[in-house]
């Protein structure tokens, strides 16, 4: 039996055994691997989690002010966040004990217990946002709750003081130097457009979610909207986007077993991206792909994301918002009763087709007022034929030229298939187009001629935001190279011109920029990365038509290219079946 000095007493499922413990662990000093964090980097660890940006800061302090039943917030920022965020409110303040307890972690008003997370009312209820943001800010407070005033200033998520101050009933929250004390976090941050845009998006949101409250933001010292209390949702969606008065919007509702939906977009005014849109759950701004997939298989097009507004009405019961650290998603718990009302509500839109929106008279939903009396948008096929024609060197067919060729068939819209004395070729009709497109603008960027353009009968016109406006300071020279002609008048650009064969103007545009910034496209030169947005967004797309001659067409001019068998890409743009192939594949 082992010396008892070498046994170790433990408890094993309740009952207490002697257990032999090797010689060198009974003589060695075991040191603890596992310890307790101090509250300084939790809060720092808290605060990656919480705050990610600017815009972060100022989501969760509007939050509070809206919980707090503010009637006025104003917001000012200096540089787009990075220096400074102040966020002023007339709700309902603190006092002295609440103001201390508003910073300590996990401390809130919204919730008691657990059972309160099952049917939140307010928009906050963690009571992480404001220790988290003074961890990584020079942070300020100044509060009164109609009796007394005071206000309490932290560096680092330490507190440096707390004094009686003057203020009338409400809360100024000032956040200074952003990440002053995690540079490697400071240096993620986006230019200064950029994040003011992420800002802009979320005051928007909040003001669409509550349109009795009155909503003010200023940069730099210049105000840049002021959204009144009373407007309604369309009027402030002009307001807020420079849109007139009288723009046309839609509108529609649905409901489902207690969940309803409520539908305002602008048809005539689209963006590359979904930026524009705003989807809120129970007056929460969120991402969820049940509400934003079916609108965007309604509305979505060539032309881009059209400005919308989305409304969801959901019992608190039935809706988690505790599923995302910063509340950005959500999960329903009757995902059947959301997507019947939001198809409730896409099926009371007026008709659409293909070719672009109208809007019938009495089919459902009701729209707002019309500028012009038609819809622009409205794609000429003639004009498609036409450019679809000028990439072939071959425009005219000659007698009996049809007859002595294979047959070119199209197939569901999307392929082309025709055969050789070898076996059957089977065309992507848009990768075949893509490459024809590429080497044209890439052969008008070298030509720097006026026969690279294709001037515009109509210009277009396409609101920009601050990084599309960036990005297009950085690349007009190329741009116009390209053969895309176009000038910007404050956040709008006016299109005149466009490559040869580019029947989706503005949507090539878009996709330039898009790609300008995909990493995908790392590789290429930033010619060919213009080039090959442009040939993606006009080329033909699957499910137009063509007709045998212009087939015809689309095939010659693939064949003269430099490369006909891949697209700018790199992907196939045809594929061939030997008969041979086919044979055993028969069985033959």
């Amino acid at each position: 039996m082992a010396d008892t000095t070498d046994l170790k007493s433990v408890a094993l499922l309740g009952v207490r055994v002697q257990v032999p413990l090797p010689a060198p662990f009974s003589e060695r000093i075991i040191l603890p691997q596992i310890r307790v964090l101090p509250d300084t980097v939790i809060n720092l660890i808290s605060a990656g989690e919480v705050v990610e940006r600017p815009a972060s800061v100022v989501k969760e302090l509007l939050e509070n002010a809206l919980d707090a039943d503010a009637a006025e917030i104003t917001v000012e920022l200096e540089q787009g966040g990075r220096k400074s965020i102040i966020v002023r409110d007339d709700g309902l303040g603190m006092n002295r004990h609440d103001l201390l307890l508003s910073v300590q972690r996990h401390a809130t008003s919204k919730i008691s217990s657990s059972s309160d997370l099952s049917s939140l009312s307010t928009l906050g209820f963690r009571g992480e946002a404001l220790p988290s943001i003074a961890a990584v800010s020079h942070f300020t407070i100044l509060t009164s709750d109609g009796a007394d005033g005071w206000k309490m200033r932290m560096d680092g998520g330490i507190l440096r003081d707390i004094s009686p101050a003057a203020r009338t009933r409400g809360t100024t929250v000032t956040v200074d130097g952003l990440f002053y004390n995690q540079p490697a976090r400071r240096r993620f941050l986006r230019t200064q457009a950029t994040e003011l845009s992420w800002v802009e998006r979320y005051i928007t949101a909040s003001a669409l979610a509550r349109d009795d409250i009155s909503f003010r933001l200023l940069h730099n010292g210049n105000e840049l909207f002021h959204l009144r209390a009373g407007q309604s949702v369309p009027e402030r969606l002009c307001t807020r986007y420079g849109l007139p008065g009288d723009s046309r919007y839609v509108k529609s509702e649905g409901q489902s077993n207690g969940t309803s939906v409520k539908l305002i977009w602008f048809p005539d005014s689209r963006w590359n991206r979904k930026s524009h849109q705003y989807i809120l759950v129970n007056g929460r701004t969120v991402y969820a792909g049940l509400i934003a997939g079916p609108i965007d298989a309604a509305l979505a097009g060539p032309a881009g994301y059209p400005l919308l507004y989305c409304s969801v009405s959901v019992p608190p019961d039935e809706v988690d918002v505790n599923v995302h650290p910063q509340k950005r998603e959500v999960r329903f718990r009757k995902p059947s009763s959301l997507r019947k009302a939001v198809e409730a509500a896409l099926g009371e839109l007026p008709s659409s087709r293909k070719s672009g929106m109208t809007f019938a008279p009495g089919t459902g939903g009701s729209i707002g007022p019309l500028r012009n009396g038609t819809d622009r948008r409205i794609y000429n096929e003639d004009l498609f034929n036409a450019a679809l024609q000028v990439q072939s060197p071959g425009a005219v067919d000659t007698p009996g030229k049809a007859e002595q060729e294979f047959p070119i068939v199209q197939i569901g819209r999307s392929y082309l298939v025709t055969s050789t004395d070898k076996g059957v070729v089977l065309i992507d009709q848009h990768a075949a187009h893509e490459r024809i497109l590429f080497e044209t603008v890439l052969s008008s960027m070298n030509s720097d001629s006026e026969s690279g353009q294709q001037k515009l009968l109509l210009p277009e016109h396409i609101r920009l935001d601050a990084q599309e406006r960036e990005q297009l300071d950085d690349y007009s020279t190329v741009l116009n190279r390209s053969g895309f002609e176009f000038h910007i008048d404050g956040e709008t650009l006016i299109l005149t011109a466009v490559p040869p064969g580019t029947f989706h103007g503005i949507g090539a545009l878009r996709e330039i920029l898009r790609s300008l910034q995909d990493p995908e496209n790392e590789d290429m030169s930033v010619r060919e990365k213009v080039a090959a947005a442009a040939a993606c967004a006009g080329a033909v797309k699957f499910g137009d038509p063509l007709s045998p001659l212009e087939t015809r067409h689309l095939i010659d001019q693939l064949f003269s290219t430099s490369d006909p068998f891949h697209c700018p890409h790199g992907r196939p743009t045809l594929i061939e079946i030997s008969f041979e192939e086919l044979g055993e594949k028969f069985g033959r």
